[in-house]
Order: structure tokens, then C-alpha cells, then sequence
């Protein structure tokens, strides 16, 4: 088994391969980069619009989730992986009227 790490920078997600001694470019975009518990594919964000999981072995990358006009903080796994945990900014407001005395 190859012992990795992760390093996010602006627009680019890459895997540190502590044996090899080299580092792997797995996309092209991306932050937040989470490992899940395969230690094969990375959760990570992509500017707080959507969800991707990349499969850094094969380097394909699959859109979990998209918060269409809302922007997306950070995501962050529950202990046993069972869950994602992120905040939702809504970008759209009711307007609500009350009469005061």
C-alpha cells in the first residue's frame, strides 16, 4: 500500500506519494480535499458550488452533489464516514411584513 498525502492549492488537488518521493496532480480543480475511507478516492469541493469524488487511481472524477445557487462551505466526514457534514449559504430571502403597534 503507497502512503499518500493530500495538498489542496488554488485550482489544483495533489497526492504526495511518500515512497515514490513524488507528487501526483489527480484534477485540475478543487479544494477541501477530504481522504474517504478507502484511502483511494478524495471528497473535495470546487469553489463552494458543488461536491466531486475523484478516484486517484484512475484520476475520474464524479459530481456528488451541487448546490446550485447556494455556495457550499467546507465538507467534513463524520468519524466512522457514514456522513458529510457542510454548511448551505442560501443566496435567496422571503420578505416577510408584520404590522408593529
Amino acid at each position: 500500500m503507497t502512503e499518500t498525502h493530500s495538498l489542496s492549492l488554488p485550482d489544483v488537488d495533489l497526492v504526495y506519494d511518500v515512497r515514490g518521493r513524488m507528487w501526483e496532480r489527480v484534477t485540475d480543480f478543487g479544494e477541501w480535499p477530504i481522504w474517504l475511507a478507502d484511502n483511494r478516492r478524495l471528497l473535495f469541493g470546487d469553489g463552494g458550488r458543488s461536491f466531486w469524488v475523484v478516484d486517484t487511481r484512475t484520476k475520474q472524477t464524479t459530481k456528488i452533489y451541487s448546490g446550485g445557487r447556494d455556495v457550499l462551505g467546507p465538507p467534513r466526514l463524520a468519524r466512522n464516514a457514514s456522513r458529510l457534514v457542510f454548511s448551505r449559504r442560501v443566496n435567496e430571502a422571503d420578505i416577510w411584513v408584520t404590522t408593529l403597534k
